[in-house]
């Protein structure tokens, strides 16, 4: 994965097109020191002009006009001058039903009315709102990087048997990291010496520490408890956990969700529509009725104020963005809004079996060579052949085989070692080509063999001569795997499936264990596919959870990929949509109570804030709300954004079970 973006801000991008509200929101610096001098010194400006202005008009005392009159201007320019700057750019760059320059014509319109107070105040309160608003944008995506802290600054490195340190870009595969007690290990590797405690709720979202030992792989991020541990890199830093985090995170928002896509859509139209309202309200009753125009210039410029769509173009993006800062707190890396609103709409939970419904943790049952008369040296070597094939395999039964007998593979020469997705693999094990794997390989190959009648998955063995005999394992299901199939039944996922390459008997004891409706077993990866494909025919919306190479196709084909990131293999996270990083099954339904919940959020700002702007407007143009118009269209914009912006927020507060 390239890794070209500056990870040290972590920042979600916001693209901002064609939303008809002229700014790009997320991108906006905050500058404190420039916003205090406008409210400060403006502020005082403006009250003081106010204060003359009332004195002059009550007689109070004898003061000229101008004197409060360049009171306001001083005051409006401090204030105002960058937005009506960026109005003007905005026409220059033909973007001009901005939000700018709504405000531009909306306070130049006051002045020349003589309603200089107000004229200042759209300024001034807009300003306030603006800042308020960026305030609530960067807060979120703070957030997140707070949360994962994961950019690392320098990596202590033993070279030539010197400690020396060096930036994470100039670490290489093979290098040996120190990593003391309270130190952050920031590229993925394997232990080579000592035992740690690793916090890994950066990963995870899990509070409690991992135990970790020699031989064990430690994923970025993990902050090292205690225990000084020297851990090789297995990955250069772009390849590692942490840079494919961030970099998921900082493309997150490049792939925008149906409602942001609606709302761009909506703000482009509806903007030019509603200035032609207020231009119709200002011209319409003075040319045709005899209005005033004093009147009804002030009523059409108010309808201006309130019809800019800024709270939706901000607060629904922020809406989701909040949603994924949330699922990353729990573990749960969305790679995009568009999967947390897929997230919140699949029907249809699809499963593989291993390593996602099952610990991919199995026990060994039993060993049978074909010789039933075979003695221990042979039944030894029988699983050394096994387990030194196996050695270069991710698959967790392989895994499994090499913790379990991987001693009887030391000493022998293995080469030329080949993967057969669903099937095996082979190797030249001292000079002889073996192949281990299932009944479907053993078929591939030609080689007759004895089917075990032995419950649970059983690893055939051969020559390209003769059937060598098997292994047995049990799989394990997952501790969590039953109450989370239940928890997404009661959210609405009215169906589950089980996908699985095992034999049927084994696959529906999983499944009737784990609650789950269908299952299909002995299927190959493009089966896989044809099964998803089946379901997405039917009308359903599936998300597809996987952790294998072999789980690539069909993550790519559902509707929402979801892959097991803890042991997922690489090719599995890059294809799918969202990543599970403690391999849990029960943060699926954390991420689409968190889904449901944005989206819930995400209608309440839309519904909140087209009444309100729709009732000011309407109040404004028959003249209901004469004495407070211009506030209220005030309100009805920046009042109306921050509170949408508000609600946004509250995606990032954490759920409480019941």
């Amino acid at each position: 994965m390239k890794n070209e973006h500056n990870h040290d801000e972590c920042e979600i991008h916001e693209h901002g097109d064609g939303c008809g509200c002229g700014h790009d929101h997320a991108h906006e610096e905050l500058n404190k020191k420039d916003f205090i001098f406008k409210v400060v010194v403006g502020g005082v400006l403006l009250v003081a002009g106010y204060i003359l202005n009332e004195l002059a008009e009550r007689g109070i005392a004898d003061i000229p006009s101008f004197v409060y009159l360049i009171c306001f201007i001083i005051s409006y320019l401090i204030v105002g001058f960058s937005i009506l700057r960026e109005a003007v750019e905005g026409i220059m760059h033909k973007d001009i039903f901005n939000e700018n320059f709504l405000m531009g014509i909306a306070s130049i319109g006051a002045f020349a009315v003589g309603e200089y107070v107000e004229g200042c105040a759209v300024m001034f309160l807009f300003t306030i709102g603006e800042f308020l608003q960026s305030l609530a944008v960067q807060r979120s995506r703070k957030s997140i990087k707070d949360m994962l802290e994961l950019k690392p600054q320098e990596v202590k490195v033993l070279r030539d048997g010197r400690e020396i340190t060096l930036s994470p870009e100039d670490v290489k595969i093979g290098d040996i990291m120190v990593i003391r007690p309270g130190e952050k290990l920031d590229i993925d590797g394997r232990i080579v010496e000592g035992c740690a405690e690793l916090d890994m709720k950066a990963l995870t979202g899990e509070s409690i520490p991992v135990s970790k030992a020699p031989g064990d792989e430690v994923l970025a991020g993990s902050v090292n408890v205690d225990g000084a541990i020297k851990v090789e890199a297995t990955k250069e830093y772009k390849d590692s956990t942490v840079s494919k985090i961030l970099d998921m995170l900082e493309k997150a928002e490049d792939k925008k969700s149906n409602a942001e896509h609606f709302i761009t859509r909506f703000a482009r139209i509806y903007t030019p529509i509603v200035c032609l309202l207020a231009l119709a309200v200002i011209l319409v009753p003075p040319l045709f009725f005899g209005g005033e125009w004093k009147d009804w210039i002030f009523r059409g410029l108010s309808v201006l104020v309130v019809s800019c769509p800024c709270a939706l173009v901000i607060s629904i993006p922020l809406s989701f963005f909040s949603g994924i800062g949330a699922c990353s707190k729990e573990g749960i890396l969305v790679k995009g809004s568009n999967y947390l609103e897929m997230l919140a709409k699949a029907d249809t939970g699809v499963f593989d079996k291993t390593g996602t419904i099952t610990s991919g943790k199995f026990e060994y049952v039993k060993c049978e060579c074909h010789n039933c008369h075979c003695s221990d040296n042979q039944h030894r070597e029988l699983l050394g052949i096994i387990a030194a094939c196996e050695k270069y395999s991710n698959h967790p039964l392989a895994k499994s085989i090499s913790l379990a007998f991987g001693h009887y593979a030391d000493g022998k020469q293995i080469s030329d070692a080949k993967n057969y997705p669903g099937k095996g693999v082979s190797a030249v094990v001292d000079g002889v080509r073996y192949y281990v794997g299932n009944d479907k390989l053993m078929k591939e190959i030609g080689i007759e063999f004895e089917e075990t009648k032995c419950i649970g998955t059983a690893v055939y063995c051969a020559s390209e001569t003769e059937f060598k005999g098997d292994i047995v394992f049990a799989d394990i299901i997952k501790q969590d795997s039953k109450e989370a199939i239940a928890d997404l039944h009661k959210m609405g996922i009215t169906h589950t499936v089980m996908l699985t390459g095992d034999k049927e008997p084994i696959a529906k004891d999983i499944a009737k264990k784990a609650g789950i409706n269908t299952v299909y077993a002995k299927l190959l990866p493009d089966e896989k596919v044809e099964k998803v494909k089946e379901l997405q025919e039917s009308g359903k919306t599936v998300f597809y959870t996987g952790d294998g190479i072999n789980d690539a196709p069909v993550l790519a084909q559902a509707d929402l990929g979801i892959a097991m990131g803890g042991i997922g293999s690489d090719v599995a996270i890059e294809a799918s949509d969202m990543v599970i990083m403690g391999d849990s099954l029960s943060k699926i339904p954390k991420g689409r109570k968190i889904a449901k919940k944005a989206m819930t959020i995400v209608r309440e700002n839309i519904i909140f804030s087209l009444v309100v702007k729709l009732i000011i407007i309407i109040g404004s143009t028959l003249g209901i709300f004469e004495e407070n118009a211009m506030w209220l269209a005030v309100f009805g914009d920046v009042g109306v954004c921050l509170i949408a912006v508000a609600n946004s927020m509250r995606t990032m507060i954490p759920h409480k079970k019941k």
